[in-house]
């Protein structure tokens, strides 16, 4: 790589290949970025294959140790290790000039990390709310100050991403300048998540064609409330005999989702498949649906993002039940690309189900335009194009 070009860094808490499954357009703003900057990426190491864009496009520096992204535990040890690892981090990209570090997540202290040791040159993305997520009962006090911390530390910051509009007022409002708040939504490999024969997936996956579908997937946090969809859907089950829940994903939820379906007796309308091998069987996984759920508790936090299970399931053309949330509410239009319902309402969950189990005419309407949607909002090139612009501004690469 060229000595003459700017330095700019990468800092993520998972490995280079992880970071690329969770925002698809990575590979393509490292490529991109490389043609302006010196790219230099911190993270784990990872047992998967990192994208040859990155290791083309990128010095990586690895912290000496793996996540198991299945295991809360290790995750959250895995989290305070790598931001342990962080202020050296920073001091070697001080010592290398590197003259702007992008953080691309919402890990508490780390945007305050990288400007004490690093440089001022900052910027990161704000999404998901870990102390919303991690800090509540008795911790709750905790959460709020790791919030206050957070946010004077974002004031400082020369550039941040969000995956919501939402996210920007909110920003906007506990004064940090506008004019630094980007809203760019998630983007999807359409060439991993894209629509497949209903019928053969749903054989595929041992349903019958008659059956009716609600699929979710994801890491199976309690803010997904995925225990309320459950005893909602076995609240239905007499009424219609169809409906099935496909529940894909793992995580610190799962033997609680588990004991939760046998408690209900409702192994045969509820399946949760763990993590299954292989993104193109995600991607199966999902075209076995008849409807798309998007589903959080409704935290604050909760309106700053797109959701992975929104993004992938209108790739896959399903229409979208969703949860009212400020992103999520951006794009899902009523009757138009799914419906809405209050997160805190199953009876509104269950009334908006309940319309779509009974007409399939709304479902593939709202499928063929979610379809549609998903090409205009997570388009890759535009994502990597808004990404990269800003950040090579910042490193005084354009």
């Amino acid at each position: 790589m060229s000595e003459n070009k700017p330095r700019i860094a990468f800092w993520f808490r998972y490995g280079a290949a992880e970071h690329s499954e969770l925002f698809h357009a990575l590979p393509g703003c490292i490529r991109e970025l490389s043609r302006h900057c010196e790219v230099h990426y911190f993270g784990l190491k990872t047992r998967k294959i990192v994208p040859m864009e990155l290791r083309e496009n990128a010095i990586l520096h690895e912290f000496p140790f793996y996540v198991n992204r299945g295991s809360g535990l290790d995750k959250m040890l895995k989290t305070a290790l790598s931001i342990l690892c962080l202020p050296f981090a920073g001091l070697y990209c001080r010592a290398k000039r590197v003259r702007a570090v992008y953080i691309d997540e919402t890990i508490p202290f780390t945007a305050l990390i990288a400007r004490v040791f690093a440089g001022p040159q900052v910027a990161l993305t704000v999404a998901d709310f870990f102390v919303d997520i991690y800090f509540t009962g008795s911790l709750a006090f905790l959460g709020r100050a790791i919030r206050r911390i957070d946010l004077w530390s974002w004031k400082t910051a020369r550039l941040i991403f969000t995956r919501a509009k939402s996210t920007k007022t909110y920003l906007a409002s506990k004064g940090i300048k506008p004019e630094r708040i980007f809203p760019v939504y998630d983007p999807c490999d359409m060439t991993v998540y894209h629509r497949l024969d209903r019928n053969e997936c749903k054989t595929a996956m041992g349903y019958k064609p008659e059956e009716i579908i609600l699929v979710h997937h994801g890491i199976l946090h309690p803010n997904k409330g995925n225990a309320a969809i459950i005893r909602a859907i076995s609240e239905m089950r007499d009424q219609y005999p169809v409906l099935r829940f496909l529940l894909i994903g793992d995580g610190p939820e799962m033997k609680t989702l588990q004991a939760l379906v046998k408690d209900l007796k409702a192994e045969d309308v509820c399946r949760l498949t763990g993590w299954l091998p292989s993104l193109e069987q995600v991607n199966a996984a999902l075209n076995a649906g008849d409807i798309g759920l998007v589903m959080r508790t409704g935290a604050q936090s909760d309106d700053f993002h797109m959701t992975g299970a929104l993004v992938h399931n209108m790739a896959c053309g399903l229409p979208i039940l969703a949860a009212r949330l400020g992103g999520v509410s951006e794009v899902v239009e009523e009757a138009r690309n799914g419906l809405l319902f209050d997160p805190r309402s199953m009876d509104e969950f269950k009334q908006k189900l309940t319309m779509f189990i009974e007409d399939a005419e709304l479902r593939n309407r709202c499928g063929l335009e979610a379809e549609k949607d998903a090409r205009i909002h997570f388009d890759m090139d535009s994502v990597v194009r808004q990404t990269v612009e800003p950040l090579a501004r910042l490193a005084r690469a354009l």
